[in-house]
């Protein structure tokens, strides 16, 4: 079977809604890719100013994931994580202290993108192309309840869930995505359930089959969708405190990845600006 991938949706997405025009070019921190379009062949630009997506190995599945501080501490550790963020096709920097962190080390402004409102824009424009649209994750009620939130927002549109209570060799769901033929498959399994989902049924396996053309890493994204968790105030989410708000509401989650999360982050960021600021000393005496 010959899959037709669409791509060029992510990428038109990213092209027509400031400020996720920025995430088309990437910095490299602590061994991943942060923001990128990973591939070197990935973007082109035709005579008609229109930019496609392109992958000499089709078997390589499209995929998209997020990093926030948590997600970066833990690919320092998990080799196969590291390598799953830099085969991604985007990866977008999520997060305060993600942002603060690329801006003290690559010197210019970050801009402030939100993985969640990245990912609503990107499931809009998907609908609205008329794209078969899978969400798999979240709780059994938000996977209720989505169906018909989204066929109120865009009547017509072909989609199906399924919660996230699963494991990543789950047949029935893979079953269930295979015979529905997504256009794109949207993950909010949350770390690290959904990454291991990824390097299961779409790298190990080589796409597993699945014929999926694009697949969405997306945490927590499916429940703010279906409101069955409320997102932060407007101005938490400005000015960088969403995290503190899941804090507040999470805490036992919660309290790990945050209060002894940042402290390990800021060493780790430390660490890297003192060795980048030796590198660039050394090349100014070379040259």
């Amino acid at each position: 079977m010959t899959v037709q991938r669409d791509p060029h949706i992510l990428f038109d997405v990213c092209l027509h809604n400031a400020p996720y025009d920025a995430l088309l070019s990437y910095v490299r921190f602590a061994g991943a890719n942060i923001s990128h379009s990973q591939r070197t062949t990935a973007i082109t630009r035709d005579k008609s100013d229109t930019h496609t997506l392109q992958d000499a190995t089709t078997q390589i599945p499209f995929f998209t994931t997020y990093t926030h501080f948590r997600i970066l501490l833990d690919s320092r550790q998990l080799p196969w994580l590291r390598s799953l963020l830099n085969t991604a096709v985007l990866n977008v920097v999520d997060g305060l202290a993600m942002r603060s962190a690329l801006r003290l080390l690559d010197g210019s402004p970050v801009a402030p993108v939100n993985a969640t409102d990245f990912h609503h824009c990107l499931l809009e424009d998907v609908l609205r192309r008329g794209k078969r649209v899978y969400l798999l994750g979240g709780s059994r009620n938000a996977a209720a309840a989505l169906p018909g939130l989204l066929q109120a927002s865009s009547p017509g549109c072909v989609v199906r869930t399924h919660h996230g209570h699963i494991r990543p060799d789950d047949a029935m769901v893979i079953g269930d995505i295979r015979s529905f033929m997504p256009d794109v498959l949207f993950l909010g399994l949350g770390h690290p359930l959904q990454f291991e989902w990824i390097k299961e049924n779409l790298i190990d396996a080589c796409n597993g089959n699945m014929h999926i053309p694009l697949t969405v890493a997306t945490g927590n994204f499916l429940e703010f969708l279906a409101g069955t968790q409320a997102r932060a105030p407007r101005w938490m989410r400005r000015s960088g405190l969403e995290w503190l708000h899941r804090l507040m509401h999470e805490p036992a989650r919660l309290w790990r990845r945050y209060l002894l999360g940042f402290p390990a982050f800021l060493i780790l960021v430390l660490k890297e600006k003192v060795h980048r600021t030796f590198r660039a000393a050394s090349h100014t005496q070379q040259s």
